[in-house]
């Protein structure tokens, strides 16, 4: 058969009985749950990894949460049953992935990478092929045994993944491309991380499952999952750097351990650079052409759970690297590695650990700094066309965009890099909508554009993905110290908001601008005065004023600047 995915249609039915009892002791039981008849259309399903985003899988069944009860006088609670999704390829259901599913929902559809996903943690192999048995489990209370509908089965083969790789995603959970290694240890990941100053992350592991910051405790370093609780983003401390990061996911955490330097002993005495976009430490040096024995080693300052992410647990933990050139390792103590010169004269050498599955030290030249552009510009979102709406940059590292415009756009609309330039624009990859999807460079496709209002945009050309959320409130916070979201007034023109307040106390920590009530979407600066950066630490001014003094602030949220006057 050839290599397709094909759409499985199924109805699960099930028909129990459930009885619980009121203060009285009269026996009150569940008398009506309507049965649904089962029926399939695929027999095999082979995932292809080249479609990740294809519907490979339906599953239907009959509404059984509008249950009635055997005492008329006794209304039943809407959707009283909890419904859960079973997928196993053990008859018995030893080992399966389990799916919480809403209230009043009656199908769950999976793409090719989501079935793929359940199918691994279900207890597949990966690249294999295996009859898979799903069913599924309805509880009534917590005193009331389960009951199970019938079960259907189909075969399956799911596609070839390394499970020895986790993936970095962005705070939008777009792939970085970057990633961390399997260790010794079952379901332990760690590599070096070129974090950014408080940079938000999730990580994928291998079966295809998102880990996060666990909701509940919301502690920095505790780790949870997207299958099992609600998730926050991740989050590295204020220095950026290169931290040597574990995931335990055994353990529920992560730690982060930051290297602020490194040196180079032996045949050479020095102090090594670090390139953070790059990952790769540097040290440059007039050579002989012979081979040369260091050893490179440095302090780190230990982030974890038990420290948060204000200050490092513990402080000048030795670090050092060993192996050989091509195969280096990573522990507490340096041994000499060797490597070799070829031609005389200025050399410098490299130690490269952007792979987690290969670090190297070798001679080379060091990576050229690319540019990024400062600002990207919004072709098209309104009529005419022009270069006249920006987004600044707020992460170079991911190429990531974000600020807030007003859209009324017949066309849909373009992302441009350069002004006057038309042809070097990003365009939509189908499947996109007005609200996400993935760009393509040069693309065919203009990006769908919403209904006409003001939306608050989120673009990366790194991960290649937009985002859009309309605009309903704009709120500012941190003045005085003061951490409430107060509501601005819109001013006479269109995307201008305005706050008056009296000066009551310094602003440590600076000020925000913060849309729709969610700290995740917010202006803050830059560090130029009278200028707004998306998603950025608070902007400074106000403590110029004396204490006592009636302050507006002022911002524009199409421009992204704001200004402080007294009044």
């Amino acid at each position: 058969m050839n290599k397709i995915t094909k759409q499985c249609l199924a109805s699960l039915a099930l028909s129990v009985m459930l009885t619980a009892c009121d203060n009285d002791g009269d026996q009150i039981f569940v008398s009506q749950i309507p049965d649904t008849d089962i029926a399939t259309s695929a027999g095999d399903i082979v995932l292809d990894e080249n479609r990740l985003d294809m519907l490979a899988l339906t599953v239907y069944w009959g509404d059984n949460g509008q249950i009635s009860l055997s005492d008329p006088e006794v209304a039943a609670p809407l959707n009283a049953l909890t419904n859960t999704l079973q997928m196993s390829v053990d008859e018995n259901f030893s080992t399966a992935f389990e799916e919480t599913l809403g209230s009043g929902v009656t199908s769950r559809q999976f793409t090719t990478s989501e079935l793929n996903s359940a199918a691994l943690r279900a207890g597949m192999e990966s690249g294999s092929t295996s009859t898979v048995f799903m069913r599924l489990k309805s509880v009534l209370g917590v005193n009331v045994p389960p009951r199970y509908s019938n079960v259907i089965t189909f075969r399956l083969t799911t596609y070839k993944i390394d499970l020895t790789i986790g993936t970095i995603l962005d705070s939008n959970m777009g792939d970085t491309g970057r990633t961390l290694a399997l260790t010794d240890r079952a379901d332990v990941y760690a590599g070096f991380f070129n974090a950014s100053s408080w940079e938000n992350w999730y990580f994928r592991d291998p079966s295809g499952v998102i880990w996060g910051t666990a909701a509940d405790p919301g502690k920095a370093f505790v780790l949870g999952s997207s299958a099992k609780c609600d998730i926050w983003n991740n989050w590295f401390p204020e220095p950026a750097g290169c931290y040597y990061t574990v995931v335990d996911i055994p353990a529920n955490e992560w730690t982060a351990l930051l290297i602020p330097s490194l040196t180079i002993s032996g045949d050479l005495d020095g102090t090594m650079e670090y390139d953070r976009r790059n990952n790769v430490w540097s040290y440059t040096f007039n050579a002989d052409a012979k081979t040369y024995n260091v050893n490179i080693s440095g302090l780190g300052n230990q982030y974890n759970s038990e420290g948060g992410d204000g200050a490092p647990a513990s402080t000048d933990i030795p670090v050092g690297f060993g192996g050989t050139s091509d195969a280096l390792t990573f522990g507490s103590t340096a041994s000499t590695v060797s490597f070799d010169v070829d031609t005389a004269g200025e050399t410098t050498v490299l130690l490269s650990l952007a792979d987690p599955k290969h670090w190297t030290l070798a001679v080379g030249e060091s990576a050229p700094v690319e540019e990024v552009a400062q600002q990207v510009y919004l072709l098209g979102i309104v009529d005419p066309w022009g270069f006249n709406d920006y987004l600044r940059l707020y992460n170079e590292d991911t190429k990531s965009y974000g600020g807030c415009h007003y859209v009324d756009s017949q066309w849909g609309y373009q992302v441009g890099i350069e002004v006057d330039n038309w042809g070097d624009v990003y365009k939509m990859v189908d499947g996109g909508t007005a609200y996400e999807g993935s760009l393509v460079f040069q693309g065919e496709n203009n990006i769908t554009a919403p209904e006409a209002g003001d939306y608050i945009f989120d673009i990366s050309l790194g991960s290649l993905y937009y985002k859009l959320v309309k605009l309903e409130s704009v709120s500012v916070t941190g003045m005085n110290d003061d951490w409430n979201l107060h509501e601005m007034t819109p001013g006479e023109a269109s995307g201008v908001y305005t706050y008056e307040f009296t000066k009551t106390a310094e602003t440590p920590w600076g000020v925000k601008i913060v849309f729709n009530g969610d700290w995740n979407l917010f202006y803050g600066g830059n560090g130029n005065n009278g200028e707004l950066c998306y998603n950025h630490d608070g902007f400074t001014g106000d403590n110029d004023f004396e204490i006592g003094s009636t302050i507006v602030l002022t911002v524009d949220i199409y421009n992204a600047t704001y200004s402080y006057t007294q009044k």
